[in-house]
């Protein structure tokens, strides 16, 4: 993946936990809000004993309230911005450190001024500055953190000092416990900027990781039906049965032909003959097993009815493709192919180190025999009687060459000789 296309997936995942921050937010406000209206309404004699002035409870409603509002309008423009496919800009990142940080300081400030005690500093409202500062973290950005961690800290300790010179602080722990208390808010800063740079790193690493698997999913895809690579995908050593048609071909006398070739004649002469027969099989959706210098195997699952007339259907274009190969030749290519369907096992064979996808059962036994055995025969394409009794239809001359003893296994087959 591109740098710029990796950038742009962190900033669009930003943005997502950019809506869920905003969320715990506006809930924690929600919450806050109705606690202190409940609080109001059912004891009011505790909150005249808290606060001298019950006008100091009205404006932290409409403190509460406001900040709601801002926190929903950042909501806004974020999903705004989702539906755009954007990133978050410089400007809201700045609006928010200063809207979040500040805005709780104002009702403090506000409270203590027209309280006139000092006592306010212990306030449940502080816990809201530590709240700010981890969730700070979801910006998965150092540096935003931080400076809401130093900011949250700075102004808290010139609120302490402001308050210790103009207010009586009797009653209260010294002020060296207040600082220490706004140098811990720079330190929690500091610390969810840690946090949020070891995110976006886990993040960015998860990002690559994945696509590199969509990646290599995508090109299996492309090659593999789907119920193996679902396999593939949800365990690491398995085997699963399914119904498949294989095909074996092979290259006549590749060894003579090539022997005096240099190797990169060798390998322009592979391109050119498997290019076209490769085509053949994708096209009659067959995907390679293997492909060796002088041959392949490929296989023909069955994702869709009529896996053996696809197979039939590609040999049989393979073949016409020969023809036009040869045409003017005076050396003619040959080829053998044999074919034959059943119940295949698909699986991993080989070590946790070293593993190799593999199709292995008696069809992929029989096809290559019948397609060693086309030399014996003069052939160009064997099947079996089985295959061939499916597949007929779409060739009817087909010569039955009678009942055969394959190496490898018990019973005879009957084989059958369609050029």
């Amino acid at each position: 993946m591109q740098s710029e296309e990796l950038e742009r997936c962190i900033d669009l995942e930003i943005l997502k936990t950019e809506k869920r921050r905003l969320d715990i937010f506006i809930a924690l406000m929600m919450f806050n809000l109705l606690l202190l209206m409940f609080n109001m309404v059912f004891f009011p004699t505790t909150v005249a004993d808290t606060f001298r002035d019950l006008q100091s409870m009205y404006v932290g409603l409409y403190v509460s309230s406001g900040f709601i509002i801002l926190l929903v309008i950042s909501r806004l423009m974020v999903s705004k911005l989702v539906h755009c496919d954007k990133p978050l800009p410089i400007g809201y990142k700045i609006y928010s450190i200063a809207v979040e940080s500040l805005v709780p300081f104002i009702l403090l400030i506000f409270v203590i001024f027209h309280e006139e005690n000092a006592i306010f500093l212990n306030s449940p409202l502080i816990l809201l500055f530590s709240l700010i500062i981890i969730v700070s973290a979801l910006h998965l950005n150092f540096w935003i953190s931080f400076m809401s961690g130093l900011i949250i800290g700075l102004a808290f300790s010139v609120i302490v000092f402001w308050t210790f010179d103009n207010y009586e602080t009797g009653h209260m722990v010294s002020s060296l416990a207040y600082y220490t208390e706004g140098i811990l808010f720079v330190v929690a800063g500091t610390c969810a900027g840690l946090v949020a740079h070891e995110l976006k790193k886990r993040l960015t690493s998860s990002i690559t990781i994945q696509t590199e698997r969509d990646q290599i999913e995508e090109l299996f895809n492309q090659q593999v039906s789907s119920q193996v690579v679902a396999a593939l995908k949800s365990e690491d050593d398995f085997g699963i049965k399914a119904e498949a048609t294989v095909l074996f071909l092979d290259i006549r006398q590749f060894t003579q032909r090539v022997q005096h070739f240099s190797p990169e004649e060798v390998n322009k002469f592979q391109n050119k003959f498997f290019g076209p027969i490769i085509e053949c099989i994708n096209q009659n959706e067959g995907f390679i097993n293997q492909l060796m210098g002088d041959g392949l195997m490929a296989t023909f699952p069955s994702t869709s009815e009529g896996h053996q007339a696809r197979a039939f259907q590609a040999a049989d274009e393979v073949l016409k493709k020969m023809e036009m190969m040869n045409d003017g030749r005076v050396d003619q290519i040959k080829i053998g192919i044999g074919i034959h369907s059943g119940e295949i096992v698909a699986g991993n064979i080989g070590t946790k180190e070293r593993q190799q996808f593999s199709i292995s059962g008696v069809p992929v036994i029989l096809a290559a025999r019948l397609e060693q055995l086309t030399k014996e025969y003069d052939s160009s394409l064997l099947v079996t009687s089985d295959f061939y009794e499916v597949v007929k239809h779409l060739n009817g001359e087909g010569e039955s060459l009678g009942m055969v003893k394959i190496k490898g296994l018990d019973q005879e087959v009957e084989l059958i000789k369609i050029c």
